[in-house]
């Protein structure tokens, strides 16, 4: 792979990469947000108020989870609404907007336990802190993957707990980016070697199995080209939020200049591939030529000697 096919490749990739990345950087926008609500909240709550903390910590870190495991195709909300039996946690379709889930989340597995069995919450799903002395007994209580130490320590250091949800957060998007890239990336690859080899073949220029394992390497060369690309490009919005409206607008030339760059590989290969079976036909007609009159001065000169 020459740095034309490599600069090619990184621009595509980068480029598709990030228009395909949108859920992941809109998970992330989700998690930002509910971290700033939870960090607003635990100032304004007063610290006498422990277990009023605690549940809050538990509903924010809950959601964020939550958010982190479906992607950006729903979006999580913490709903903080004091009506009674009203959800802590609601879960929408993201483009539809209907309303999949809605959680009752309890920091006491006994509490959880007694609410379930109440059936007053209807089809909320009752969700309690996993790692608790005491186990929910009830079938429908659901422990969370939040432990009961995350929620302590979260309600003491509210800042921490929100920092590594958002690294976890900017982590899945660079990692999806990074895949996608990956992805394109081999997939040009495969398209101009196997394109550039398999008319050397065509051409006697070299056997069926060179050409296989010649694409074979351009193809993970071109996959981690794209992957390095795509996770590079996917880094900067994910650890600097304030820059995605400058990369919405670059992200879109960026592709362009990267396919643009791809297709006049390809008519390059094609016209090399034309000029050098031109020029074996020529080469063929010249001996031709070459042996009729080396043939014909043969027989001149044997009939002159003769």
């Amino acid at each position: 792979m020459n740095s034309n096919e490599r600069s090619a490749n990184s621009q595509c990739a980068a480029g598709v990469s990030y228009q395909a990345n949108e859920n992941a950087r809109f998970a992330s926008h989700i998690i930002r947000k509910i971290g700033s609500q939870f960090k607003a909240k635990m100032t304004r709550i007063a610290k006498s108020q422990f277990g009023s903390r605690e549940g809050y910590a538990f509903e924010s870190l809950g959601a964020m989870d939550k958010q982190i495991s479906l992607g950006g195709k729903y979006q999580v909300d913490v709903l903080g609404g004091n009506g009674k039996n009203s959800p802590d946690i609601q879960i929408r379709h993201r483009a539809t907007g209907q309303v999949i889930q809605e959680q009752q989340l309890k920091i006491n597995s006994a509490t959880a336990d007694k609410a379930a069995g109440s059936g007053v919450y209807g089809q909320q799903e009752i969700v309690t802190p996993k790692g608790q002395t005491r186990r929910p007994t009830n079938s429908k209580v659901r422990e969370s993957n939040v432990s009961r130490s995350e929620v302590s320590q979260a309600t003491k250091n509210p800042n921490q707990a929100t920092s590594g949800y958002q690294f976890k957060a900017a982590i899945a998007e660079i990692s999806n980016a990074a895949a996608t890239g990956a992805i394109v990336g081999a997939t040009a690859a495969i398209l101009i070697s196997g394109l550039e080899h398999f008319l050397a073949v065509e051409r006697g220029e070299m056997s069926m199995d060179e050409a296989i394992a010649a694409v074979f390497i351009n193809a993970v060369e071109g996959a981690v080209v794209g992957g390095v690309s795509g996770g590079a490009f996917a880094a900067m919005p994910a650890f600097i939020p304030a820059l995605i409206p400058i990369l919405n607008v670059i992200s879109i030339p960026l592709l362009a200049a990267g396919t643009f760059q791809l297709i006049s590989q390809i008519g390059q290969i094609l016209d090399r591939h034309a000029f050098i079976q031109r020029n074996a036909l020529l080469e063929e007609v010249h001996q031709q030529d070459a042996q009729f009159f080396e043939s014909f001065d043969k027989q001149v000169m044997d009939y002159l000697n003769s």
